[in-house]
């Protein structure tokens, strides 16, 4: 926290003790939304319900925009549904919606009878985390046999509006053409629309997911991205500030997957919830572990006879489940991101190069060191080939275990946690079934 954001802290809390709200509230109005909205994120619950109870609706709703959802969550959850709508009016109805999805179900279920904007409503309707949940009807489109000195004054008057680029519509508002605001202002005066535009409109489909949307942004290096339904009339546009908070939702919500549990624990209140977040990885990697206890049991006599077998056996599995973790990391969001798109089986070719090269290396120096450690060649043997093949066999679990769940239409970071217990189980049979054959039936 810098010099300013702390003083401001400092400030409003010795105001909230003394009861001065007037002077507060003179504080708070000249403050930016964003900074009240980092402020609220240092004050406790009580401070801050004070102090949204300060904003005017207006100034409430650009905080409410700036802050986390968790704490959107804690400011609203008590208030009078018409106080929140009230609130809620006063952003656009993409931003509206989107504060509604942060809420819990029950409480959005109890806004619903109230909610009257027609462009909210609809926006609902869509299902979320697509397109037509995200977009903005706040855009401009024009017909397309309007002159373009028209078309800039219609641009002047439309100061509400995302203006990033015209929108050219037929007399049935489908989606013909598009213009950016430079290439408006250097046409012909008298030209007409149809004329001067670029008729290969780049435009995603209303139920197309928000993550697909937020590639094709990237990939063609867009300010927006027009939003159509399956006839092409124009339903309303995605702006580029709504692409960054989808990549960071998207990236937050492959964290929290690939670690077995779910955003939703950080604002749910019952701690038996939050355990039932992350319990069914937990039992999967339970049952996983069981297996590979099986396998050591399953081969107790050739432990029993060569002890020091058990020694390395945490060995084999930590470091095939390192290569195996970085392999699935650098799969599961390179897949997110789009970027695996027809180079499955390269980076496959790619991955198992380089696991087989760090197999190598690791086998090398555990067959060695294992070796003058036990005074035992076959032993040092046995690990070193062991880890080999574990490292090199990860690498290709990491790759192929998220590529085949994407095709079964399962989520890829959901594997991440069964791909560490997979690898735990493959590497103990390796190196338990290596070691029975050169220790107990070569020796």
């Amino acid at each position: 926290m810098n010099h300013t954001s702390r003083l401001a802290l400092e400030s409003a809390r010795r105001l909230l003790r003394k009861g001065a709200y007037s002077h507060l509230k003179k504080i708070l109005d000249k403050l930016h939304a964003a900074d009240i909205a980092l402020l609220m994120g240092q004050l406790s619950h009580k401070e801050r319900l004070e102090i949204f109870n300060l904003l005017e609706p207006n100034k409430a709703a650009q905080v409410l925009v700036e802050m986390d959802s968790l704490l959107q969550v804690e400011v609203l959850e008590n208030m009078e549904p018409q106080e929140i709508l009230k609130i809620l009016s006063h952003l656009p109805p993409d931003e509206a919606v989107d504060i509604l999805d942060t809420l819990p179900d029950d409480k959005r279920e109890e806004l619903l009878p109230y909610i009257e904007e027609e462009d909210v409503d609809r926006l609902l309707s869509y299902r979320e985390e697509t397109a037509g949940r995200i977009m903005t009807t706040d855009y401009l489109a024009l017909p397309e046999d309007m002159t373009v000195e028209e078309a800039i004054e219609e641009v002047r008057r439309s100061r509400e509006k995302e203006v990033f680029y015209i929108y050219v519509v037929d007399s049935r508002n489908h989606l013909v053409g598009v213009l950016s605001l430079r290439q408006l202002i250097l046409q012909d005066p008298k030209a007409k629309l149809k004329d001067v535009m670029n008729p290969d409109v780049i435009r995603v489909k209303v139920d197309m997911d928000q993550e697909e949307v937020a590639r094709v942004v990237a990939r063609y290096n867009l300010l927006a991205v027009p939003v159509v339904d399956d006839n092409n009339h124009l339903m309303g546009v995605v702006t580029v500030d709504d692409i960054i908070d989808i990549v960071q939702e998207e990236a937050t919500e492959d964290i929290y997957k690939m670690v077995g549990t779910s955003a939703d624990e950080l604002w749910e209140a019952s701690t038996l919830k939050v355990a039932w977040f992350r319990l069914p990885w937990l039992a999967f990697t339970l049952v996983g572990e069981m297996v590979s206890g099986l396998v050591i049991r399953h081969y107790h006599r050739t432990i029993s006879e060569f002890v020091a077998v058990a020694f390395f056996v945490p060995l084999i599995m930590a470091l095939a489940g390192a290569v195996g973790n970085q392999t699935q990391t650098i799969i599961v969001r390179a897949m997110a991101t789009g970027r695996m798109e027809g180079m499955a089986w390269r980076i496959l070719k790619r991955q198992l190069g380089v696991g087989s090269i760090m197999g190598l290396v690791g086998g090398v120096l555990a067959t060695g060191l294992v070796t003058l450690v036990q005074n035992n060649l076959l032993l040092g043997a046995s690990v070193g080939v062991s880890l080999f093949l574990s490292m090199t066999i990860s690498s290709v679990i990491g790759v192929l275990v998220p590529v085949f769940s994407k095709r079964l239409g399962v989520d890829p970071a959901f594997t991440v946690p069964s791909i560490a217990t997979l690898n735990d189980i493959m590497g103990t049979f390796i190196y338990l079934s290596l070691a029975t054959y050169l220790l107990v039936r070569i020796s």
